[in-house]
């Protein structure tokens, strides 16, 4: 079994929920979106994050079917950005129920 990357130190600041804080090959770290893993055609080439073998985060071009995306990009703590992928919009909204906040 892998190490695990979902400890304490990886609730996000502001939702408090626990996310998939994984290390990058630049020395920092990025909290991605636990799950579900969602269809690569889904997301934006810009947002897409692999996870290596070896536990990094990677924001390269793969060829997986599925990828992550970065959790501050759908935080249920932060506003509703202008012009946000349709993919983005819904898991934010999913985050924002979940949540119990209100929509705006």
């Amino acid at each position: 079994m892998g190490a695990n990357y979902a400890t304490p130190d990886a609730a996000c600041p502001d939702c408090g929920h626990t996310q998939d804080q994984r290390p990058l090959r630049s020395g920092g770290w990025i909290r991605l979106e636990p799950e579900p893993q969602l269809p690569i055609t889904a997301v934006p080439e810009q947002h897409r994050w692999f996870i290596t073998a070896d536990g990094y985060a990677v924001d390269a071009h793969g060829n997986e079917p599925h990828c992550y995306i970065a959790h501050h990009r759908v935080c249920s703590r932060r506003p509703h950005p202008k012009h946000m992928d349709p993919i983005f919009t819904a898991i934010w909204l999913r985050n924002r129920a979940r949540d119990g906040l209100a929509i705006d």
